[in-house]
């Protein structure tokens, strides 16, 4: 398999693959036999077989002998094989080419057109004849950077308005991989201690560390609330920045136990002390903590306001090799740490006026875009989250039989799976609220089926978050399937 073909060729590959697997699936005695035999032979390729559920085997079959799954995986498999080479020649660098090699950002512009041109030419239609374009939806949605951005920074400042409310202080800690994580030193040239490890391994690495670090802090019956940002070194590796609140006398206690943490594999390296882990306190006199993170925010996702420095890029050309390098490896940017549902939120900003004592309040503060009233709505920043009144409500998709008026749920998907059930709206004690006012169906000739759409998309609102290395298709499935 040539991994630095182009995508047409990936498509034959993914063909000649999927009916090698349904090939297998005719030839052996059982599903089981069959799934085994497939396993082992894409193994050889470092994809890993689909998961079976509940002895269900079909499903999985049906996966391993279709064309687009196989050529989603060949699509993943070419970008990461081609970073970590990349990354171990010492191509990734400050000196040659940051966070990510240039064929990388290549590949990723060609999608991210690619993606464009199919949501633009594909339409979704409603049982009113109201029709609209998926790229207009997403534009209007958190798939658009700026929308994404304003949404992140309204969620931060609601933290910090509810710390310091309460009296809380705001701390700013960095956490980095030891030094035989980094393919590169500083000055470029290859680091002599670099064990090989992948960026996935170290993203890996820093969620179990700050897993770790959490539950001690839980033992302790301490819940700092706030953001976790990771961003690359300009080697590839990640590292994280966290900006956390609590009351002033866990201060000296979170500090303690998230340097012990960080520390814990190789602490006498030699710059292990200094750089493994870093805080810095949050003085109100000198700014804000929003502000202090808003630089962090914005270099990740689209340089909005930040300067162009002498001898650098310019800070859109960072940010579109950050995203390159996150949709690469599939890592979560951004994650609140505390507070209540973003999806609650995302939610009561479609509903109406409701004569709900209890979910008003909040909707009313979420539609006013205004995250600290809306988390005193809620019940403030130290009820946990399972203990919270308002709730997601989950519902299959469903679609309208034009010619009975029929509702259909659509409860498994394409490969026989049940159909994964997407949040649709509310659930308070008092009622629940579906969000969804209308049947949407694509319009695309070239489309061979009818696929039902959530309709938090109906009023063009926020949508669920895109990937910008998912396939055309990929698009459309995270959103609406």
């Amino acid at each position: 398999m040539n991994l630095c073909a182009d995508s047409e060729a990936l498509k034959q590959k993914a063909r000649q693959y999927a009916g090698r697997c349904r090939g297998m699936k005719k030839s052996a005695q059982s599903e089981k036999e069959a799934y085994q035999t497939a396993s082992q032979w894409i193994g050889r390729y470092g994809i890993a077989a689909p998961s079976v559920k509940n002895d269900a085997y079909e499903p999985a079959l049906n996966r391993l002998g279709c064309e687009k799954w196989w050529f989603r995986q060949l699509k993943v498999l070419r970008l990461r094989t081609i970073g970590d080479i990349a990354r171990s020649i010492e191509a990734v660098s400050r000196c040659r080419q940051s966070y990510v090699s240039d064929h990388v950002v290549h590949l990723k512009r060609q999608q991210h057109d690619q993606n464009r041109l199919y949501l633009s030419s594909t339409f979704i239609t409603n049982e009113n004849g109201q029709s609209y374009a998926l790229q207009e939806l997403v534009d209007r949605s958190v798939s658009n950077p700026a929308i994404r951005r304003a949404e992140l920074m309204v969620r931060i400042k609601g933290f910090e308005v509810v710390a310091n409310l309460l009296g809380h202080v705001g701390e700013f800690y960095t956490l980095t991989t030891p030094s035989r994580m980094h393919a590169c030193l500083h000055h470029g040239q290859m680091n002599p201690n670099y064990d090989g490890t992948t960026v996935r391994e170290a993203q890996e690495y820093l969620t179990h560390l700050w897993a770790l670090m959490r539950s001690e802090l839980h033992r302790q019956g301490i819940r700092p609330y706030g953001f976790r940002v990771v961003e690359p070194h300009h080697d590839g590796t990640p590292h994280w920045h966290l900006l956390l609140f609590m009351p002033p006398e866990h201060q000296d206690k979170v500090k303690a136990t998230l340097k012990h943490y960080a520390l814990l594999d190789n602490p006498d390296e030699p710059g292990a002390q200094v750089h493994r882990f870093k805080a810095v306190s949050i003085d109100p006199s000198k700014g804000s903590a929003a502000g202090y993170i808003a630089k962090y925010i914005a270099k990740n996702i689209d340089g909005y306001g930040l300067k162009s420095e002498p001898d650098q890029p310019a800070p859109t050309q960072t940010a579109e090799r950050i995203n390159a390098w996150v949709t690469t490896w599939g890592i979560r940017q951004f994650q609140q740490i505390g507070g209540p549902s973003v999806s609650v939120w995302r939610q009561l900003r479609r509903l109406d006026a409701q004569e709900d004592e209890i979910l008003e309040p909040a909707r009313q503060a979420a539609t006013a875009n205004d995250w600290a009233a809306f988390m005193l709505a809620m019940g403030g920043i130290e009820i946990p989250r399972r203990e919270h009144l308002i709730k997601p409500y989950y519902d299959f998709p469903r679609q309208l039989q034009a010619e009975t008026g029929e509702v259909i749920f659509l409860t498994h998907n394409r490969y026989g799976d049940q159909a994964a059930r997407p949040v649709v709206g509310l659930e308070s004690p008092s009622a629940i609220y579906d969000a969804r006012k209308h049947f949407w169906t694509l319009t695309q000739e070239a489309t061979a089926s009818l696929w039902t759409i959530p309709t938090r998309a109906c009023a063009g609102e926020e949508l669920s978050s895109v990937s910008g290395g998912s396939s055309a298709e990929g698009v459309f499935l995270d959103l609406y399937q």
